[in-house]
């Protein structure tokens, strides 16, 4: 009984304060038996946000220290599943957008297309009766053009 009763006594004397940490939804909550002081606050509990100012050094009054790093980013974006899937769905939106436009301009029929002309009938009918010629030859005896002199030479 004895020695029992001096381990509980000497386990009682010698127990530190311990700091309890405790996360939170925007940040984490330091706690201790007596009062907790650091980066010039002082409490009993102190609630620490996500922010690059808390980083610093947490003691218990005549107990144990902590040291908090908080490292934020400032340009960061959270993507979740609905964000994933909108941008998906607006990606296959503007594609079948943008494939209906080059469609629908390029079925367009151009206003200075080129008709089949009447010549391309007499140039049948000349080739099924093989009399017609298609070009005229050239004259000698009227006035001298530049062209008079090409069979010439």
């Amino acid at each position: 009984n004895v020695c029992l009763c001096l381990t509980k006594c000497f386990s009682f004397c010698f127990t530190e304060k311990k700091i309890e940490v405790a996360e939170t939804a925007d940040g984490i909550k330091l706690s201790c038996e007596g009062n907790m002081s650091g980066n010039g606050m002082e409490g009993k509990e102190l609630q620490l946000t996500y922010r690059d100012n808390y980083t610093g050094e947490y003691e218990c009054k005549d107990g144990p220290k902590i040291f908090v790093k908080f490292r934020t980013c400032d340009n960061c974006v959270e993507l979740d599943t609905s964000s994933i899937v909108g941008l998906a769905v607006g990606d296959v939106v503007a594609t079948i957008v943008v494939g209906v436009a080059v469609y629908l301009i390029a079925s367009q029929g151009r206003p200075g297309q080129v008709k089949a002309t009447k010549k391309s009938k007499s140039l049948l009918v000349c080739l099924l009766s093989s009399i017609c010629r298609i070009t005229n030859p050239l004259k000698y005896k009227r006035g001298r053009d530049e062209y008079d002199v090409l069979n010439r030479k």
